[in-house]
C-alpha cells in the first residue's frame, strides 16, 4: 500500500506528527548528535504526552529493528490514538553511499503504521546545525502487530 493511499485525513495527521517530531529531534541531535530510540504517544493536538526511552544513552550502537520490536511490544499492551517510534540510523544512498536518517514509524490505533527515514547532516564549523533531506516513504503497514 502506498502512502498516497490513505484517507486524507491519517495522511494529514502522520505529516503533521512527522514535522512536528523532526522540530525536536533537531534540537536533539545538535546536542546529542544522535537520536536514541523513544516511543511517544502523541495526543489529540499531535504533541507528544508520554515519551519512554527504548535504550539506554550509554549504549552507543543503536539497533534500531531491535528496539522497534519493543515498541510493537509496548504498543501490544497499551492504549493509544497513534504512537510514534524514533531513532538514528544509517540508509544506503545510491550505489554505496552510507548517511545517517532518522527513522520514524508512525501508527495509528486502527493497526496502520507509516515509515518514513529522514537523512540529515550537521553543517558548520564550530555550531554544529542539522539540516534534513527530502523524507523517504518507505511503505505502510497494515497491521504492524503482526509484523516480523
Amino acid at each position: 500500500m502506498e502512502f498516497g493511499e490513505l484517507p486524507p485525513q491519517m495522511m494529514d495527521a502522520f505529516m503533521r506528527i512527522l514535522n512536528n517530531h523532526l522540530e525536536v529531534a533537531q534540537v536533539n541531535l545538535e546536542n546529542e548528535k544522535v537520536l536514541f530510540p523513544i516511543l511517544a504517544f502523541i495526543n489529540r493536538d499531535f504533541n507528544a504526552g508520554q515519551v519512554l526511552p527504548l535504550q539506554p544513552p550509554m549504549n552507543s550502537q543503536i539497533n534500531s529493528e531491535a528496539s522497534l520490536d519493543v515498541a510493537v511490544q509496548i504498543l501490544a499492551n497499551s492504549y493509544f490514538e497513534r504512537a510514534l517510534f524514533s531513532c538514528s540510523t544509517k540508509i544506503k544512498s545510491g550505489a554505496s553511499d552510507i548517511i545517517e536518517a532518522i527513522k520514524t514509524v508512525i501508527f495509528d490505533a486502527s493497526g496502520m503504521a507509516v515509515t518514513f527515514f529522514t537523512p540529515y547532516r550537521f553543517k558548520g564549523l564550530f555550531t554544529k546545525k542539522i539540516t534534513y533531506s527530502k523524507n523517504i516513504f518507505d511503505g505502510v503497514t497494515r497491521n504492524f502487530f503482526r509484523r516480523g
